[in-house]
Formats: structure tokens, C-alpha cells, sequence
């Protein structure tokens, strides 16, 4: 018996919060999805969907609660696949039915998969729409080689790919960290229920090289940069409280593994500046030289990691049901969103075989509907650089405000909105 194949699943530590932070108004979820170069036929995607359903056991599930801990179950149903007709990544949990927790949506040739972080991260979620995207060109009958770029379809899930890896590299030798940190200054815009606009800044890798290199810095460190300037401009004038980006941090390459679950760790970047607004982007990367590295050691992951298991492990929280777990849990989640202003989560470069690539117009990552209204997304395929933002507001002052401070430092952004409502970016 295949014991990655279960009728249930224990939430992996990462996953644990998001059950109790999450209700019928707001998930914590995402969407990726990749633009095809023709139009999606919705009988082969469904043959598709059933084609992977087997390789991937963990995803195709639905929550449960249970008296003490909420858990994911297989799920009764088949997945929903359905076209677009609703503002996109509409934050309605999956878990009050018995289809699975994993969505499936297209629209004309954009083909994307939505589902809830209790399952998985976005780097493992990346894996399922690849295998998915190449069965359904195959089965649309492009040939598409073998490769170790995309998941196997035909080959059986292992122990490794659903075990907890929190949990397996949990030392309690290692000194734990510690969660005071400094509040951020947030940015003041009020959530509008059932709606979510998406904007998708393309800019080519070639025009923002040249920046990085002249500053000695990443891709990620420059723009986590002009995220935190943007706040700043943003913001009140005379405002103290630093600003901070919640940068989240892949740990299957830290740790050498293939997890097919949640395996990444957050750590909040920022600065304090100039309450006058005369703090350049220049000043902010000298502020947090260096903090991005420092905060992603794998040391301090490991004690990253202690802290968090060994919070679950506490016999006081173990022997506590479900009832009384939700208020605890949920004001720690709260208490943890006041330490950064908003995420930016950089799922880097998507490589596929060119088989594959040929029929793959771009990537898109959107963040899903925040309790901050505003979500900051990553990712590139070859030389296009795709920055997606997704707002939960008719407010787009912050938006503008990014992809403005990117032309200005002389590179080219094609800005597309799901929403555009006659307004300029």
C-alpha cells in the first residue's frame, strides 16, 4: 500500500493557522495560472484534471474539523472546473461542500489553479499546474518529452512529497526565535466584499538587470525596495512606524527535498524613514542591505522552524478543542499581519521543457483577496518579468505608485488590469 495515498491528511505546521484565520468572507488562497497561446477546451482540461487527479492525493481534498485539530480529507466530489463569469479569486472557501479544495479556472487561453494555503505553497501548487498544462496539451496533441522539469503523471506519489517536513527537520536542540518584533505601518485601505482586481506589470528581466547589478543587489531585494517606497509615498505625511514587506522564503532547497505541501518560511524586511517623504529608493536599499540574506540563513530557519512546531507541540495547545483553539489562533494570526504592511512573494524563474514553453505565454501569481486589501506577486518566464498585484479596493493609489517608481528609474512596464474601468496606472 502506498502510504502517501491516504483517506485523510494531518495539516502540515505551516498550514495550521489558516483554517482559524480564514471564514465565509475571506480565504487564505491564491491563484497561479499560465496564458496558453490558443484557447482552452474545457472537455480536454476536465479529461485532464482526471488524468493527474491520482499523482497528486494531497491536493484533491477538502477541510475538516475535527475535535481538536482541523484536518484535510479526500474529497467526495470531482474538482470544480469552470470558466470565468465572477470577479477573479473571489475569496468563498471550498470547505463548506464536498468538492475539493482546488479549483480549476479558465477563460479564453488563461488556465489557472485556486486553492486554499492549508494545502499547499505556491513553489509545490507550481509543480500541479505544470503536470496539469502538459497533460492537456498532450492530450491536445503536442508532443511533450519526459522531463525532470515536470512532475511524472504516471509515476506514484512518495512518503516525502505529503510528509510534514516542519516536523522532520524540527531539532529541539536549537534555540527557538522569538515573535516580538516592532508593528509596521499599514496601509489604509478598507476591503470591498466579493470583489478582487488584478493588474500584471510586464517588464523585461533586461531592463532591470543593469539596476541590480549596478547596486550589487537581487531581483527581489530591489523590488521588495520599491514595494517599501511605495508604501512610503503612500503614506501619511509624518508617519514614524517603519515600514516592513512580509517576503516569503522556499525551504525545499535550504533542506534538499520535494515536498508537494507547504515548506516555506516568512521574514519581514523593512526600514524606518524620513517622515518628510524625502527617503529615496536608493535609501531604502541601503536600509535593508544585507537584511534579506541575514533573515533567510538557514540557521535562522531552523529556529524558525523549532519555534513554530514547538508552539504545536505544547501539551496546553494540543489538549485544547477546537472551539476554544479558533479565538487563540486567530489573534495570533492578527497580531502577526501587524508586523508587515503587505507580502511580496517571489516564485522566481518557471522552467519547462521548450516543447512546453512554445504553447505558454506567461505566468501569473495572485496572492488572493488579503485582509490588507493588497497582494504583491513574482514570477518569470525567459526574459518577461510579470509583477501581479491583486487589490480588494477600488483604491489603486499604491499600484500606480510602484509601477510609476519602475518607469522612472528608465525601465518599460506594459501594465494589464482585469478591471480596468477607464482609469490610468
Amino acid at each position: 500500500m502506498n502510504k502517501a495515498v491516504k483517506t485523510w491528511y494531518e495539516l502540515d505546521n505551516a498550514a495550521t493557522i489558516y483554517p482559524y484565520s480564514s471564514n465565509r468572507q475571506w480565504i487564505c488562497g491564491y491563484r497561479i495560472g499560465f496564458v496558453l497561446t490558443q484557447e482552452i477546451d474545457p472537455v480536454v482540461l476536465r479529461q485532464a484534471v482526471q488524468d493527474i487527479m491520482p499523482r497528486f492525493p494531497s491536493y484533491f481534498v477538502q477541510l475538516r474539523f475535527g475535535y481538536f485539530w482541523p484536518y484535510l480529507e479526500k474529497a467526495n466530489e470531482s474538482p470544480v472546473v469552470e470558466e470565468e463569469h465572477l470577479h477573479p479569486a473571489l475569496p468563498t472557501p471550498r470547505w463548506y461542500t464536498d468538492k475539493p479544495a482546488l479549483k480549476i479556472i479558465y477563460y479564453k487561453r488563461r488556465l489557472c489553479l485556486e486553492t486554499f494555503h492549508g494545502i499547499a505553497d505556491g513553489g509545490a501548487t507550481i509543480a500541479v499546474l505544470k503536470a496539469l498544462t502538459a497533460q492537456y496539451l498532450r492530450l491536445k496533441g503536442v508532443e511533450i518529452p519526459d522531463s525532470d522539469l515536470i512532475p511524472d503523471i504516471h509515476a506514484a506519489p512518495t512518503e516525502e512529497e505529503v510528509q510534514d517536513c516542519f516536523k522532520k527537520f524540527y531539532d529541539k536542540s536549537k534555540k527557538g526565535m522569538t515573535r516580538q518584533e516592532k508593528a509596521s505601518y499599514q496601509h489604509p485601505v478598507k476591503p470591498i466584499k466579493n470583489y478582487n482586481r488584478f493588474f500584471q506589470g510586464l517588464v523585461p528581466v533586461e531592463d532591470i538587470k543593469p539596476y541590480c547589478k549596478a547596486h550589487n543587489i537581487t531581483i527581489t531585494e530591489f523590488l521588495t525596495a520599491v514595494f517599501i517606497y511605495s508604501l512610503y509615498q503612500c503614506a501619511p505625511a509624518g508617519n514614524k512606524k517603519p515600514i516592513k514587506i512580509s517576503v516569503p522564503v522556499s525551504l525545499r532547497p535550504m533542506f534538499g527535498v520535494n515536498s508537494m505541501r507547504n515548506f516555506s518560511l516568512f521574514t519581514n524586511i523593512g526600514c524606518d524613514l524620513n517622515p518628510d517623504k524625502s527617503s529615496t529608493v536608493e535609501d531604502i536599499l541601503k536600509a535593508i542591505e544585507g537584511k534579506l540574506k541575514e533573515g533567510t540563513q538557514k540557521d535562522v530557519m531552523e529556529r524558525n522552524i523549532t519555534m513554530n512546531v514547538s508552539t504545536a507541540k505544547n501539551p496546553v495547545v494540543r489538549i485544547l478543542p477546537n472551539g476554544l483553539k479558533r479565538p487563540v489562533l486567530k489573534l495570533g494570526y492578527i497580531n502577526g499581519q501587524q508586523k508587515f504592511a503587505c507580502s511580496l512573494s517571489n516564485l522566481g524563474v518557471c522552467k519547462m521543457p521548450p516543447e512546453m514553453k512554445a504553447h505558454v505565454d506567461r505566468m501569473e501569481v495572485f496572492l488572493g483577496g488579503p485582509r490588507n486589501a493588497v497582494g504583491c506577486a513574482i514570477n518569470s518566464i525567459d526574459d518577461k518579468l510579470n509583477i501581479c498585484f491583486n487589490v480588494a479596493s477600488k483604491q489603486t493609489d499604491l499600484v500606480r505608485t510602484f509601477y510609476r517608481t519602475l518607469t522612472d528609474l528608465g525601465m518599460r512596464v506594459h501594465v494589464e488590469s482585469s478591471d480596468w474601468e477607464g482609469e490610468e496606472v
